[in-house]
């Protein structure tokens, strides 16, 4: 088994972030490896030891779904669910009050792989290296198409 390093993950998330209308439900049953890393990706917009309400989680997974979660298909609602669910964050009873929780080792270790890094930042350069790389092919192939 390869060991988990920021170079791995990132390298990963690259590789991800130009997709479009990803199901985490998907990614759940086919890679449970990216699986790991989109939920810990997610869990890196919470600071350890802080409390947050509802609507400011709510707020900071909307913010991440629009910048390094933009690949999913998902609300913020569906994705507070997966977090809650994979106990990436934790929920009093009431609903009220979340904190970062304790998930399985494998999203833990991501997470702390993961920490520190502007994944807004590398998603969004991997989607527009992607849209360059799409508009530099389609260019290629209208070129033989315009001369005949």
């Amino acid at each position: 088994m390869t060991p988990l390093t920021a170079d791995r993950l990132l390298g990963r998330l690259k590789v991800l972030a130009p997709r479009q209308h990803v199901s985490l439900g998907t990614i759940a049953t086919a890679n449970p490896d990216d699986f790991a890393l989109v939920l810990a990706a997610a869990g890196c917009a919470f600071a350890q030891g802080e409390t947050y309400t509802e609507r400011v989680v709510n707020e900071r997974l909307k913010t991440w779904l629009a910048g390094a979660g933009a690949m999913l298909a998902v609300d913020h609602v569906e994705l507070r669910r997966w977090l809650v669910d994979n106990g990436v964050l934790a929920r009093d009873g009431f609903g009220r009050a979340y904190t970062l929780g304790t998930p399985r080792a494998e999203i833990a270790s991501a997470m702390a792989c993961l920490a520190g890094h502007d994944l807004a930042a590398l998603v969004g350069e991997a989607r527009a290296q992607d849209a360059m790389r799409r508009a530099a092919r389609k260019a290629q192939w209208a070129k033989p198409q315009s001369a005949a």
